[in-house]
């Protein structure tokens, strides 16, 4: 039995899928803006680009929020992408629902924004892997699949991993072993 032993909160988790090219954190995760107050997740981004410091509706709640930072894991913005929402002045609770930007960009919620916890670099990451094998690299050196120049480690579905250390975390690059495997990498930073 594997345990993971680490003193910290959980500050963002997330998914990787279709890691067709290396892959790693975004700055924005290991440094939240300071003036973001709360994120979340999304998913089917449509209709147009979300726009940064735009107003976002729900469009069931009537709640507002001002869209601080936007991180887009899966897909091109606006045109059925997932992510991570920073936000700042929400002026009630949200819904599962879809916010609507003034841009007209749409994405839909699962839950309301949940409070940003630190602004503090995090102490370790754990990645897990759900579908397909993927290659990874904790110093910055980009990984390859198995069929190009084999680049570093290896990790199959099913197995996790736990990274220690700021720069670590900062470095950390993955991509599927095998192209176009249909990867899927869980994480959760803790700060």
């Amino acid at each position: 039995m594997q345990v993971f032993a680490h003193d910290g909160e959980v500050g963002f988790e997330g998914i990787w899928t279709a890691i067709t090219a290396a892959r790693g954190f975004s700055p924005l995760l290991l440094k939240p803006p300071k003036d973001a107050t709360h994120w979340v997740r999304y998913t089917t981004g449509g209709t147009a680009a979300l726009g940064l410091n735009q107003t976002l509706t729900g469009n069931t709640s009537g709640k507002k929020c001002t869209l601080v930072a936007q991180i887009v894991e899966q897909g091109t913005a606006g045109s059925g992408d997932s992510g991570i929402l920073f936000v700042q002045g929400a002026d009630g609770a949200f819904q599962a629902e879809t916010v609507t930007s003034a841009s007209t960009g749409t994405v839909a919620i699962l839950q309301d924004f949940l409070p940003i916890l630190t602004y503090s670099p995090p102490k370790a990451a754990l990645i897990s892997i759900e579908t397909a094998a993927i290659k990874f690299s904790l110093s910055g050196i980009l990984p390859t699949a198995t069929s190009g120049a084999n680049y570093i480690h290896h990790m199959d579905a099913g197995q996790s991993y736990v990274i220690r250390g700021y720069n670590n975390i900062r470095k950390f690059n993955c991509i599927n072993a095998v192209a176009s495997n249909g990867a899927i990498v869980k994480y959760s930073l803790f700060f």
